[in-house]
């Protein structure tokens, strides 16, 4: 590492530009961070420079300090979470028994020869008390501070999902003008994101998406529109990236909600509503609110995220993909409906039948989240067979 990034021929740019491009790295060692990273490089500076006017040298470096991070992106070589952040050590010593975790140093470095990949009968690969949000070494407790981040994300997102705000969303998202790819090259390209909402997920995005699509083949084989389905559910995701409008995270995943109607308590957080100003409109605060009862949820407007969207690309580009599929990718986060057994009031017969599908899959969705490796390489050929069954090749996003 030392060799290959000494040679600083990643690119050219100033200081400044780094900080910006810092914004699009998550530390997913950092529980306490959830805003842009040059806010916190901006407040750490702005406090050492109050206390300690005269040394303009430090305010500087409180700045800087963290733009090493971008070795995190594709650009500069798109390094793991574990070679970029967390707790540093002194090699070619003992390892002190200070360092957090000093157990799961005992692997000798020999081993990272050892495949990631599960072969039959294999389990799980070597990842020693690793917590599935990369905050694995950090000695507090964890859940409370994870919690803090949760509910501060909910917290945005029940402020600013409006009527106003999806009818604005759907709009502009509508129009499918921000790139023209394939299934698979938006797979690929899924990977750049992190989902600050998912607790269980540190592993590339293809790897959750071929994880659930492998657990889901394995017990319903003959159902090879569910298989693509699983695969494609999170591609939405893709809004947070620059290209595609940089959405805030809570403008793109997290639970979905109807809008235009009551909130129902079952929404995580209920209590952040009472700041949307939907919340106090007469005509959006009742059971039915702008609906009518078993409308059908086709014909309900959902929080804005990549659910919505990634229904409103399978749509318009005219897959073939049965209903029941395009329903789970579109309601496969309102947790609301599918594990709370609220807002059914608004649902037909269809959406019924669908929900049953949903079901299913949800149960893959959220527990195929593992450390078992699919190797991408050797199950490819399947799911290109899928995608040109149920897709064109290219799509309009």
């Amino acid at each position: 590492m030392r060799a290959e990034y000494g040679k600083l021929d990643k690119k050219v740019m100033s200081i400044w530009e780094c900080c910006e491009l810092l914004n699009e790295v998550v530390d997913e060692s950092d529980p306490d961070l959830d805003e842009p990273q040059i806010q916190h490089l901006l407040q750490s500076a702005e406090a050492i420079r109050k206390d300690y006017p005269n040394d303009d040298w430090l305010h500087l470096t409180a700045l800087i300090h963290d733009l090493g991070k971008v070795r995190n992106l594709p650009q500069f070589g798109g390094l793991p979470q574990w070679a970029v952040v967390g707790d540093t050590f002194p090699l070619g010593c003992a390892f002190d028994e200070s360092n957090v975790h000093h157990k799961t140093e005992a692997f000798n470095m020999s081993n990272s020869s050892i495949s990631n990949i599960a072969t039959e009968g294999d389990e799980a690969f070597l990842a020693p008390e690793m917590n599935a949000f990369g905050r694995q070494f950090r000695d507090y407790d964890v859940e409370s501070e994870r919690q803090k981040s949760v509910e501060e994300f909910y917290r945005l997102q029940h402020i600013n999902q409006t009527v106003d705000f999806v009818t604005k969303m759907r709009a502009e998202y509508g129009k499918l003008d921000k790139k023209v790819m394939s299934i698979w090259e938006c797979c690929e390209l899924l990977n750049e994101v992190v989902d600050e909402s998912d607790p269980d997920l540190d592993e590339p995005q293809i790897q959750h998406l071929l994880q659930s699509a492998e657990a889901i083949r394995k017990d319903y084989p003959n159902e090879d529109w569910l298989h693509l389905t699983a695969l494609i559910h999170d591609l939405g995701k893709v809004i947070t990236l620059p290209q595609f409008g940089g959405l805030p995270q809570w403008a793109v995943v997290g639970d979905t909600f109807p809008v235009g109607c009551a909130f129902d308590e079952s929404n995580v957080h209920h209590k952040y509503f009472m700041e949307n100003q939907d919340f106090h409109n007469k005509n959006y605060n009742t059971k039915n609110g702008i609906y009518s009862q078993g409308c059908g949820l086709n014909n309900v407007m959902m929080s804005w995220g990549h659910d919505d969207y990634m229904y409103m690309v399978v749509k318009e580009n005219g897959s073939t993909l049965p209903s029941a599929g395009q329903f789970i990718i579109r309601y496969h986060s309102f947790y609301p409906l599918h594990t709370a057994g609220e807002y059914t009031h608004l649902m037909n017969e269809e959406d019924k039948e669908n929900l049953k599908w949903l079901h299913v899959f949800n149960k893959y969705d959220l527990y195929s989240k593992s450390k078992v490796h699919i190797d991408v390489e050797k199950v490819k050929p399947y799911y290109m067979s899928l995608i040109k069954k149920y897709f064109p090749e290219n799509l309009r996003w």
